[in-house]
């Protein structure tokens, strides 16, 4: 026997009334409706918009004097944006902006060339009928009352503010016009490219930014930052072509597919620039086009140096003071160049790299180049750049460092520091067939080295070599001063007795300070010292 198969057939269905009140929390933002009635007074041709709030009455009044609206229940037709074929060809509008004005306050009131309502929100919301009164006579201003809106004063004018600054139509807030600086007719010089206008910042004059920074407007509203604090003056402004990029429904607050428009953005970005500094390459002198190193290193363009003879500032150093081991404490003993050299100076000079850890490595490497009048290289250059062939890298020669006339060696104790102390005229330092004698500061040869020796040189006694022995910070990195200082004066008063003449006034040095003990007052005394140099008798001379 055959047996019957029973189906049934089903459809997806809309429940409108749902579907609507959930929509008012699909909005990010209560402000949302300000920048929706911006983009429908633009996109009605609206030469400004204006907008008015009472906070007393908790009304707000939008103008503006576009081709107004033609019929009251396109508006009020949920997906359904009444706009001519050729703004839902650029644009994609939503049809559920106005939603927006509906949610955002009780009573709303419209007046433009296809009629006028006064209305509960309820009541559309609910999908009662809604009367229209036929307007005679338009005026040829569209107005737009909401009252008993939830907004503020303070959050109704903050928002406005940051929707005006891309928006291409003035925008007015209580007879104030607002600023529009990143707008596309705002003065800025604004190119084409295959994403939509681009204004480069950063090109004009040099500077140490690597302008990688950027915003992103569509429609004229922000909708995208690189980070979130940006300088101004400091950054690109992108004003996406709408009809190639969308923005997510219902507010347009986010990029459809986010994180791939950035990566085309930054790849725009990149060409652009490219093709700026290409042709500022053609006008500038080398010297000039050198100061633009800083934007051609972030957006990885610095092969456009390969062939010019000069090298920016910004990649050469020179020594300014004795190495030390911790700059924040200390101060810095390196500064950058004051400006771009050329290849002969560079040659005259020579250039190398150091990377010791001071402490651990010491300060020879450092001292040898300074001594030398070298430039010290920080990398930054492209690989192929003409200076890597100059560059003479320190760290891979053979290291000798040999004392002039030592006199003894001895342990400096201190608080923070233990030390083996050589006492010497002159230091000899040899790299590769190269050397220098330094005679007129000290050197510490670092932890890692064979002999972790201190060499005073000429009895320097101003203790600034410990600089190069330790950082004098704690497991947390503060600067111990306070050690720093009695370490200092204990190694002082260490090489006076060390390499004064005069026995005596070295013993006056390495005498603690009696002034708490009156009895002692006007004493005399003779002390005896042992083989070690510990007191080994005291005896008083009354």
């Amino acid at each position: 026997m055959k047996q019957e198969t029973q189906e049934q057939h089903v459809s997806m269905k809309v429940n409108q009334a749902n579907l609507v009140k959930g929509l008012k929390y699909s909005f990010t933002n209560k402000t949302t409706v300000l920048g929706e009635l911006m983009q429908n007074a633009r996109r009605a041709g609206a030469t400004q918009v204006e907008f008015e709030f009472d906070a007393e009455k908790k009304q707000l009044v939008v103008r503006d004097d576009g081709c107004g609206i033609n019929s009251m229940e396109t508006l009020l037709t949920v997906a359904e944006s009444g706009w001519d074929a050729k703004t839902v060809t650029e644009e994609h509008p939503f049809g559920i902006g106005f939603l927006s004005a509906l949610f955002a306050c009780e009573y709303l009131s419209i007046y433009s060339k296809g009629g006028h309502i006064s209305v509960l929100t309820d009541d559309i919301l609910s999908f009662n009928p809604v009367s229209v009164t036929k307007v005679p006579v338009w005026n040829g201003v569209t107005e737009i009352t909401l009252s008993d809106v939830e907004l503020t004063e303070p959050a109704i004018k903050d928002a406005l503010k940051k929707l005006a600054r891309g928006f291409s139509i003035p925008v007015i807030y209580n007879g104030e016009e607002l600023a529009s600086p990143m707008a596309i007719n705002s003065g800025l010089h604004f190119i084409k490219s295959d994403i939509g206008n681009i204004y480069l910042s950063g090109l004009e004059k040099p500077s140490s930014s690597d302008y990688k920074d950027f915003e992103v407007f569509l429609q004229g509203h922000l909708i995208y930052r690189s980070r979130l604090h940006i300088h101004n003056g400091e950054h690109h402004v992108i004003h996406l072509d709408s009809s190639s990029f969308y923005a997510r429904l219902p507010d347009r607050e986010r990029l459809i597919n986010e994180s791939e428009v950035v990566t085309e953005i930054n790849q725009a970005l990149s060409k652009e620039i490219e093709k700026r500094l290409i042709s500022m390459k053609k006008s500038l002198t080398e010297q000039e086009f050198v100061g633009f190193y800083a934007i051609m290193k972030g957006w990885n363009l610095s092969s456009l140096l390969n062939d010019v003879s000069f090298v920016p500032s910004n990649v050469l150093w020179e020594m300014t003071d004795v190495p030390n081991c911790n700059t924040d404490a200390f101060g810095s003993f390196q500064e950058q160049v004051n400006c771009a050299l050329s290849r002969e100076n560079i040659e005259a000079r020579g250039v190398v790299t150091v990377s010791d850890d001071i402490s651990d490595e010491g300060a020879t490497r450092y001292l040898f180049a300074q001594q030398r009048n070298h430039l010290l290289y920080s990398g930054g250059l492209d690989q192929r750049h003409w200076l890597n062939t100059l560059v003479r890298s320190l760290d891979g020669e053979e290291l000798t460092i040999k004392a002039t006339n030592e006199s003894h060696r001895s342990c400096f104790k201190g608080e923070w520091v233990w030390a083996t102390v050589c006492f010497c005229d002159a230091i000899t330092i040899q790299i590769g067939k190269d050397q220098v004698v330094i005679t007129d500061f000290s050197l510490y040869t670092g932890q890692s080295s064979k002999d972790d020796m201190v060499y005073v040189v000429n009895g320097d006694d101003s203790g600034d070599v410990l600089k190069q022995v330790s950082t004098y910070s704690s497991e947390f990195d503060d600067f111990q001063e306070a050690l720093w200082d009695s370490d200092t004066s204990a190694f002082s008063s260490f090489v006076v007795a060390n390499t004064s003449k005069d026995t005596a006034e070295a013993i006056k040095r390495l005498l603690p300070d009696f002034s708490g003990c009156p009895s002692l007052y006007g004493e005399q005394f003779l002390l005896t010292l042992d083989n070690m140099g510990k007191v080994a008798t005291v005896r008083s001379m009354a």
